[in-house]
């Protein structure tokens, strides 16, 4: 079931996005079509952005180079995973492609071996962040596309120390569009019978690169990637 609308106003840019979406995906047949659908849904959060109160785009500190929310642990739904292979595949090098398979078998491992709680507290550049700048920004994920803070050192302070708040610098304006975009998306997504689970994002990604055959369980309505890949990992016991 998708989460809750946001309390500000984006019933409007929410139902037109369900719409617009749940139309493309009954004409969809085939991985080509399937990636002009999820290129039109990361452009709605784009247009979501550009299309936003000039005063609450003039509140962003979001600049190249502010990388802190690049360390954080993302949790996303399978087809944002298959946009950011496919967007890896056409544009990266083969060499490029390689050291990003690479990285991020170490970031699954590393994941892989969280005790319960561990994975949400944890700090680590994303295995796509080279020299403070997103190698796949144009296919970044939803929580990516949608992240916008006013405080960059409260984003600083946040990176090393998890418990402090950060709620208080999102922009609500902007924050409302964004996510009544990215949650219709995600309605129409999972209306429609597709996977709805909740993966990590870095160890879904290295499923997505490696084995070819997660594109077509997605496109048969079955779990994209094995449970490994779940944001939500079997509990594991804390060591002693």
């Amino acid at each position: 079931m998708a989460a809750r609308l946001p309390s500000n106003d984006g019933s409007e840019l929410y139902d037109r996005t369900v719409a617009q979406l749940t139309s493309r995906l009954r004409r969809m047949r085939t991985p080509h079509q399937l990636m002009g659908t999820l290129r039109w849904g990361a452009g709605e959060l784009d247009r979501a952005y550009a299309n936003a109160p000039a005063e609450a785009r003039a509140a962003v500190a979001c600049r190249e180079g502010c990388a802190a929310c690049c360390h954080v642990a993302v949790d996303v739904q399978a087809h944002e995973v298959l946009y950011a292979a496919d967007h890896i595949q056409v544009s990266f090098s083969p060499q490029a492609l390689n050291e990003a398979v690479e990285r991020l078998d170490a970031h699954r491992s590393r994941v892989a071996a969280f005790t319960a709680g561990e994975r949400d507290q944890s700090r680590q550049a994303c295995a796509l962040l080279q020299a403070g700048a997103c190698t796949i920004y144009a296919g970044r994920p939803q929580p990516c596309r949608s992240h916008h803070t006013s405080d960059a050192a409260a984003c600083a302070a946040h990176l090393s120390d998890p418990s402090l708040e950060i709620t208080a610098v999102y922009i609500p304006a902007l924050r409302a569009r964004m996510f009544s975009v990215m949650l219709g998306v995600d309605e129409a997504i999972e209306a429609a019978g597709y996977d709805e689970r909740a993966y990590d994002f870095g160890s879904a990604l290295h499923e997505a690169l490696t084995n070819p055959l997660c594109l077509d369980a997605w496109m048969r309505h079955r779990s994209a990637f094995p449970d490994n890949c779940l944001a939500e990992l079997p509990t594991r016991p804390a060591a002693p």
